[in-house]
């Protein structure tokens, strides 16, 4: 526009020479007398209409390269690039798309077999040869209400307990009313796959009548040509809660929308500011509450409401573990995935029943349940304390040094540091009638303040246990002390007669 206005000006009032504006301008004559011929028409056609020459004077040139010929793109570099172009096509509908050429890789095969043509001429006829081809058109759908939901899953980084991990975070979108619903897990296998759906429909108090998947291979076991084959657990799930199952084809997102925004949607409104958590209990309840915030907006809250009232009845949850027979080694654990578990030390040797959910185990022997567990994705050992007490009680000498003690409760081992370290065989007494009589570490340690602050000195098992005899309403035993002073005399005394008046007082009552 610049220039265009230069060749004007200096043919108008400088009166200079077409061959004299092209020496000055560096433009060719050619160039210069088009444009000067332009400018005369415009002003013959608009009749001296100065806004009109403006914007003639305005407008940019147009350069006519459709028809310009290519001159390095011979036939023969057409028949390569194009023969290149069809194995990408086979490529990726062989599922190696990943595999195929570039556009880079397509021009530095042509540069090894001798042609010389620029890296833009190759892209240009490439991008030609795809906007030739016919576009996808993309059908608007409309829901009913109830009737369908997304499910997929989304990686989340959070620091748990100090430690940076990969969670993964199973994310549902009622298509209806964009609903919207989130778990974390560990793994993204089969227990967590059953137990997000066994969450999600908990959580809505009904089940959606269809639910669409892509091809994830806790979904789909096998593909026979167009054909997939549903897993084992997703038939367990539609033969339990009743609904139908629907697949996305390859490599179709957009047939999964509501889904794949919710991922992202939950991913950052959870955890773009908190990203660090003590439990992952913690930070699943987090993102709980982060959607229950969304759900209740006031443009997904009605439309919600209706989905929720439409969905198929649900009854109870459907259980969701994997049951396994292992054996409890000498350590007096059963081992699963590199992880040790511990269990009463009188089954060594024996097998038991497990039940493996996604974040916990459950150890059963003859129907009975023995032990529980938080289930550790990494190579742990996790020991209970009360699972050792007969194994200890014949070898106290064991128990300060033992891992189980290291794992025990701050409570429990607090009150072992400060009076047992000498008298461990005491100690274990203690956590053996406390254990046959269901009562709680922190009962014990709480017992063990309340006898301290009696005035006495030093703390013993007996003077715990008299504590506890009286919260349970019973007559304590009759204990031989050793008193060291008046003081402590007293004190045990005055423990004594408060148990025998609370246990009075409850007869009564």
């Amino acid at each position: 526009m610049k220039d265009k206005s230069e060749i004007i000006r200096l043919r108008n009032y400088e009166g200079l020479s077409e061959r004299e504006i092209s020496r000055r301008l560096g433009f060719s004559r050619i160039t210069v007398h088009r444009i000067l011929c332009e400018y005369t028409k415009a002003l013959k056609e608009q009749e001296g209409d100065k806004s009109s020459m403006e914007a003639y004077i305005l407008t940019p040139p147009i350069y006519k390269t459709e028809n310009r010929p290519k001159r390095r793109l011979t036939e023969d570099i057409i028949r390569i690039i194009d023969h290149c172009l069809e194995e990408n096509e086979i490529k990726k509908r062989s599922g190696r798309h990943k595999q195929r050429m570039l556009k880079q890789d397509i021009h530095e095969l042509l540069a090894e077999q001798g042609h010389d043509i620029s890296y833009s001429t190759v892209c240009g006829y490439i991008s030609n040869i795809t906007r030739q081809r016919e576009q996808e058109s993309f059908i608007k759908q409309g829901y009913i209400p109830g009737e369908k939901v997304e499910f997929d899953w989304g990686e989340v980084k959070l620091c748990i307990a100090g430690r940076w991990q990969k969670l993964y975070m199973s994310a549902f979108a009622l298509c209806s009313s964009n609903g919207r619903w989130g778990d974390l897990f560990h793994r993204q296998d089969t227990l967590a796959f059953m137990e997000s759906h066994a969450n999600y429909f908990e959580e809505c108090k009904g089940v959606p009548h269809e639910v669409v998947y892509d091809n994830m291979r806790v979904a789909v076991a096998s593909f026979a040509g167009n054909e997939k084959e549903p897993t084992q657990a997703l038939l367990r799930m539609t033969a339990f809660y009743g609904f139908k199952y629907r697949f996305c084809n390859v490599r179709r997102g957009n047939e999964k929308g509501h889904v794949e925004r919710t991922v992202e949607v939950l991913r950052r409104k959870a955890f773009c500011i908190k990203d660090t958590f003590d439990t992952i209990e913690q930070a699943t309840e987090h993102l709980h509450q982060t959607c229950r915030k969304l759900n209740a907006s006031e443009d997904i809250r009605p439309k919600l409401e209706e989905d929720l009232r439409s969905l198929l009845p649900y009854t109870t949850p459907m259980g969701c573990f994997e049951r396994r027979e292992l054996k409890v080694d000498k350590w007096s654990t059963i081992t699963l995935n590199t992880s040790h578990y511990s269990v009463p030390d009188t089954l060594v040797g024996r097998m038991v029943e497990v039940k493996i959910f996604s974040e916990k185990l459950l150890v059963y022997m003859d129907n009975a349940p023995v032990a529980e567990h938080e289930r550790s994705y990494y190579s742990t050992w996790s020991l209970n304390l009360n699972h050792y007490l007969q194994t200890l009680k014949r070898k106290p000498g064991a128990l300060s040094g033992s891992v189980a003690l290291s794992q025990a409760p701050e409570s429990i081992k607090e009150l072992y540091y400060k009076y047992f370290t000498d008298n461990g065989k005491s100690f274990l007494d203690l956590l053996i009638f406390a254990k046959e009589h269901a009562i709680s570490y922190d009962e014990i340690a709480l017992a063990g303040k309340e006898a301290e602050q009696s005035g006495i000195k030093t703390v013993t098992a007996a003077h715990i246990t008299t504590l506890l005899y009286n919260r349970l309403n019973q007559t304590p035993p009759l204990y031989k002390y050793e008193q060291k002073d008046e003081i402590e005399d007293f004190a045990i005394k005055q423990l004594s007669m408060w148990s025998m008046m609370m246990n009075n007082n409850s007869k009564i009552v």
